[in-house]
């Protein structure tokens, strides 16, 4: 075995001696190998942009005006859009297209090659169509980041007009203390906008939807009932926060319903939540003594406005709920709740979950 690695090692040897004493067409073979070399390199790099890509997904950059190659290329790369901003800024310059790369918002997918991703930027942004799902549940203000990510609206300007934005006279809620007109009525499903719509248009879309979803029967159900559209909602929406699994829901809308016929507060922790403005793992005892008119804690009654936007399962689980005589629920930590009817009871149940 070693006799054979000898003799490889001075076949080796003698290969590097040859490169380098001798030439071709003039030129020292050495220079010619090293050329050689980096086409390897560049072709292997290149295959493994086409060929090893991630999964398609969408992704919105924007060129802004002055940005050099080198930074669109990091920008790219970043994103997960290219592997290769060196390769990708070597085709730039060899196809003689670094200086034609226009500014605006793109919508690239990550299974694109990158000779696909420079004849894009070339072309120039289009009116491009991007596809999004707004999970039950989202906030207005966690839909205006998801939109404002995939480059739909512009966040500030559709918070701003998300506090006043009333299109239909059921939505209509004279409480002052309301953080946004249309929380509650921007309904979770999947739609497709164009990149920079107006936040008037997308609003349009989404409380449209709502209005579709949320039709004549339900809203008969609702007058039947004695509830007007808009407690139907706020109901809905803490059903929507405290239930993780659809049979929960009709049985947690009538153990509010039941608080609410004793004149007992809701105590529903996702109204907290909502008063300060950002999620916490539990809420504290101190939590529950905060000053707000969304402390259901404090304050009897349902609180001033949805403290999400609802799906239509929960907004149902509202008009067709499950009777029992249950006031208490725990969730365990599979999201399954437990019932009780007493508050020791409640409490038997926490330190048994526990």
């Amino acid at each position: 075995m070693s006799t054979v690695l000898h003799s490889l090692i001075g076949s080796l040897k003698k290969c590097v001696l040859y490169i380098k004493e001798n030439r071709l067409f003039g030129i020292p073979l050495k220079y010619i190998m090293c050329v050689f070399l980096l086409f390897i390199v560049a072709i292997i790099i290149g295959f493994h942009s086409v060929y090893d890509k991630k999964a398609a997904s969408t992704v919105v950059i924007e060129i802004k005006p002055g940005m050099q190659t080198v930074q669109i290329a990091s920008l790219l790369k970043d994103k997960g859009i290219i592997y290769h901003d060196i390769y990708f800024r070597v085709l730039a310059n060899i196809e003689g297209l670094d200086k034609e790369l226009k500014v605006g918002r793109y919508v690239l997918h990550k299974n694109m090659t990158d000779s696909e991703v420079m004849q894009l930027l070339i072309s120039g942004p289009r009116v491009s169509i991007v596809k999004i799902t707004i999970p039950e549940g989202y906030t207005v203000e966690q839909i205006a980041d998801l939109l404002a990510e995939n480059g739909v609206v512009d966040r500030d300007k559709f918070l701003a007009l998300a506090k006043t934005y009333v299109p239909y006279d059921y939505m209509k809620n004279s409480n002052p203390y309301i953080r946004y007109a249309v929380e509650g009525y921007l309904f979770p499903d999947t739609y497709e906008f164009r990149i920079d719509s107006s936040a008037k248009y997308v609003m349009d879309v989404m409380t449209g939807q709502f209005n579709r979803k949320f039709n004549e029967t339900l809203r008969n159900r609702a007058g039947n009932l004695g509830l007007s559209v808009n407690s139907v909602v706020i109901m809905a929406s803490l059903v929507e926060a405290e239930a993780k699994f659809n049979e929960d829901r009709p049985v947690i809308a009538q153990v509010f319903f039941n608080r609410l016929k004793i004149n007992m507060p809701l105590q529903s922790d996702t109204t907290i939540q909502y008063a300060l403005m950002h999620r916490k793992a539990s809420i504290s005892i101190k939590d529950t003594k905060m000053d707000s008119p969304y402390n259901t804690y404090k304050h009897y009654g349902l609180p001033p406005g949805p403290v999400d936007n609802p799906g239509l399962a929960s907004l149902k689980a509202v008009l067709y709920p499950e009777k029992n005589d249950y006031l208490y629920f725990v969730a365990d930590s599979s999201g399954h709740n437990h019932y009780s009817h007493t508050y020791q009871e409640h409490l038997n149940k926490i330190k048994n979950l526990n």
